[in-house]
């Protein structure tokens, strides 16, 4: 995604609050320099035994920048495909990072201290929050199967909001037990509990006391400081998207990316993403239904290319559950 001048964006502009001085030019050049250097090392170490410690920080970093730099890119008004093509480099950044978290984390170096990913209990919640909505209302549902072993490593307690998200896409997910961070997501389940008919006006309420009720949230007053990349309730929106929800009365709402959810319905709906998912798994023990790559959740690192006809492996002792494999989408 290319760097832009304030000039070339300042028409198009979709947060109100964004600076490109202090904020734009503040975000995406680190971003563009940290894609660069952490590249340069990894290629440089390969698989030596380098310092795992700086590996996982050095990758952790580069995964932020793309998701800060995703966030800020919508806001400052790049184009919606643009956003679209770089979304599957942010999910490729976070698998190299889970990878080399995972090798730190099995190491003396961690002293035998495990954290997640992304923990779900502090502030990285809204980080997964935002890179599960994005994926959806940027058209890429059936890459929502490769965040699972991502959100779930050391993240005992499925988040409500997140499963309600990934479970048309990701099939055998458990149900979420709780709301993991309770303000101001918690406020969504009386839109989930509504009748279809009663949504919109529940939905325009939240989005009305969506920035009061995030007053303990990370992102909350983030205007005043260099790393603001926008105020918006992508949850809301994708929720719009996920339960065809009516928005002619809450689009123009202040923190509502409509922009995002028109882009989402143009691409597909929820039942044309879930069939497009469908054509692209497998279960263990089948045969392979055309020659390529594909993945499974099911085991780390388990990207592997079959021929047609090849039996699928199962791993039955993953603590994942039922072995499904997903045909990748870089054949490369």
């Amino acid at each position: 995604m290319q760097l832009y001048d304030a000039d070339e964006l300042i028409a198009k502009k979709r947060e109100p609050l964004l600076d490109y001085a202090e904020h734009y030019d503040f975000t995406v050049p680190g971003a563009i320099e940290t894609y660069d250097l952490v590249a340069q090392g990894l290629v440089l170490r390969g698989d030596i035994d380098f310092n795992k410690a700086h590996r996982m920080t050095s990758t952790r970093r580069r995964a932020w920048d793309a998701l800060e730099h995703l966030s800020i890119a919508y806001s400052a008004g790049n184009p919606l495909d643009e956003l679209r093509a770089f979304y599957p480099t942010v999910l490729e950044y976070w698998e190299v990072y889970a990878k080399y978290d995972r090798i730190f984390d099995d190491s003396p170096e961690a002293n035998g201290r495990r954290v997640p990913h992304l923990d779900l209990y502090d502030f990285s919640y809204h980080q997964a929050l935002r890179l599960i909505c994005f994926g959806l209302l940027l058209g890429h549902s059936d890459l929502m199967p490769r965040w699972a072993s991502i959100l779930d490593y050391e993240n005992e307690d499925p988040d409500i909001l997140l499963e309600v998200l990934l479970a048309p896409f990701v099939p055998g997910r458990r149900p979420g037990v709780t709301y993991t961070r309770t303000l101001p997501y918690k406020k969504l389940q009386k839109v989930f509990d509504a009748t279809p008919e009663k949504r919109p006006s529940l939905m325009a309420k939240y989005l009305d006391e969506w920035y009061t009720a995030s007053r303990r949230e990370g992102y909350h007053g983030l205007h005043e400081a260099p790393n603001f990349t926008g105020y918006w309730s992508y949850e809301a929106a994708a929720i719009t998207w996920l339960l065809g929800i009516d928005d002619s009365s809450y689009r123009d709402m202040q923190f509502y990316p409509s922009e995002l959810v028109d882009y989402a319905r143009a691409q597909y709906s929820q039942d044309e993403a879930v069939a497009k998912l469908e054509t692209g798994r497998i279960a263990a023990n089948q045969p392979c239904p055309r020659g390529g790559w594909w993945w499974t959740p099911a085991k780390f690192a388990s990207r592997s290319e079959f021929k047609q006809g090849d039996v699928m492996p199962d791993f039955p002792d993953s603590s994942y559950g039922a072995t499904i494999w997903y045909w990748d989408q870089n054949q490369d």
